[in-house]
């Protein structure tokens, strides 16, 4: 579990309020490059590819055949280049996920440690980039110059129209050279934007519900499972996994969702991701993923909870496995359908 310092909760507030810029050193740059790229991410990534050209950027996931995510990634196009970022533990994965495709197609993959990622985040976000740039951040990918340093900069808003927790964010994207981002981050800071921090950011991932792969949820997931139906396409043709989630969506239902639960210190006890939830009742209740804990002893966190479990605002149990104490919790919401009226009682944040 992991505890918010006064000032982590500060650098919250300012997201919040106003901009925190977060370097993003948790995710690593994959390119892909050559004749067939778009092709062929086209036909293995969840997202509509070729609909982001000339340039564009979104959220994406590689699945395998039977529509389990390999990685999860932010995916930035071209005509012929495209850079995933992806998690640090995920990359090797992700790389071998798709080099093991490559037949006949002219595609390279590399990862790419030269280029870094960060993020503003806040409803000044957009200001910060005009005060530092002297240039509008656009939803599509556009060069700007910050320092004079050249940046890829593009708006894309941190959603959380689910979470009880976060409202939809302003947000906007710089990809620079490594050896660029300490200018570039001076001159953000002189137009305003806070610095951010580790905790800070993943108190913020979890209360908008981003899930992190092997941490809050498990290899086996699906996508529309584990809240990331954004990085799904149904408009687009074929792709690694699409018929185990089409069928998921227009056939039957996901036989889980990615939650928000809630609870208060008890002694020394930090719940923690894997520890298994359990009904009133003692039945399984799905997995704990990350928890976050205030300064004032309450912690929030995500869970993976069955279908059959979705109980909003019941009371829950979280143990580990093996003999280590009992922690109760809320389930707060969940990123399943809108519930009943009578089942949503309680839910508050």
């Amino acid at each position: 579990m992991r505890s918010l310092t006064a000032r982590d909760e500060a650098i919250v507030a300012a997201a919040r309020a106003s901009c925190v810029l977060f370097g993003r050193d948790d995710l690593v740059a994959l390119t892909a490059s050559g004749r067939d790229t778009i092709k062929f991410l086209h036909a293995m990534l969840t997202q509509d590819v070729k609909g982001l050209l000339p340039s564009g950027a979104a959220s994406a996931c590689l699945c395998d055949a039977q529509g389990a995510i390999i990685a999860v990634m932010h995916l930035v196009a071209s005509e012929a280049r495209a850079v995933l970022w992806t998690d640090r533990v995920r990359a090797e994965a992700l790389m071998e996920g798709l080099d093991r495709f490559i037949i006949a197609d002219d595609v390279n993959l590399e990862l790419d440690d030269t280029i870094a990622l960060c993020e503003l985040v806040g409803p000044s976000a957009a200001e910060m980039v005009r005060v530092a740039a002297g240039a509008e951040a656009q939803a599509e990918p556009s060069h700007i110059t910050v320092a004079g340093r050249s940046a890829l900069a593009w708006r894309a808003d941190l959603d959380g129209v689910a979470s009880p927790w976060w409202p939809s964010t302003p947000r906007v994207w710089l990809q620079v050279a490594r050896d660029d981002l300490g200018d570039v981050a001076g001159a953000l800071f002189a137009a305003g934007a806070q610095p951010g921090s580790h905790a800070a950011r993943e108190a913020i991932r979890v209360f908008v519900g981003e899930p992190r792969l092997g941490l809050d949820v498990d290899d086996g997931s699906l996508p529309l499972e584990v809240g990331l139906t954004g990085t799904v396409s149904f408009r687009k043709g074929c792709y690694l996994g699409q018929e185990a989630i089409a069928m998921m969506k227009y056939r039957g239902q996901p036989r889980r969702y990615l939650s928000w639960v809630a609870g208060e210190a008890v002694g020394e006890l930090a719940p923690a991701p894997g520890w298994q939830l359990r009904t009133a009742e003692g039945k399984r209740a799905g997995r704990l993923g990350t928890c976050v804990k205030a300064s004032d002893g309450s912690w929030r966190g995500l869970a993976v909870v069955p279908r059959k479990a979705l109980n909003l605002g019941a009371t829950l149990t979280v143990a580990p496995e093996a003999d280590g104490g009992v922690a109760a919790l809320t389930l707060v919401a969940s990123t399943a359908p809108a519930a009943p009226a009578e089942e949503a009682k309680g839910a508050t944040p």
